[in-house]
């Protein structure tokens, strides 16, 4: 009985670490040169969404950091914080 629990506490550790592991792979996205296609890729963010980053970036011009994504209409606090470790501005 204490090795099936032992058995089951290290499978669900290696289910809450996988999607940390599967982070480390992905490419830091520009938001003042991404487009539409590269935002999609984010979290939380569709179509629509990656549309309104770069038609913001394009009325209001570059981003000066990358917690101003907030100020793009339809993107909030929680698509920020999401994605706050994969978008950068240059």
């Amino acid at each position: 009985m204490k090795l099936l629990k032992l058995a089951l506490v290290l499978v669900f550790s290696l289910i809450n670490i996988q999607p940390a592991l599967a982070n480390k792979n992905v490419t830091p996205i520009n938001l003042n040169t991404a487009n539409a296609e590269q935002l999609d890729s984010l979290k939380g963010v569709g179509e629509s969404k990656s549309t309104a980053i770069v038609q913001y970036r394009q009325q209001h011009g570059n981003f000066k950091n990358i917690e101003q994504i907030v100020l793009v209409p339809g993107i909030g606090e929680k698509i920020y914080l999401d994605n706050k470790d994969r978008i950068y501005v240059d």
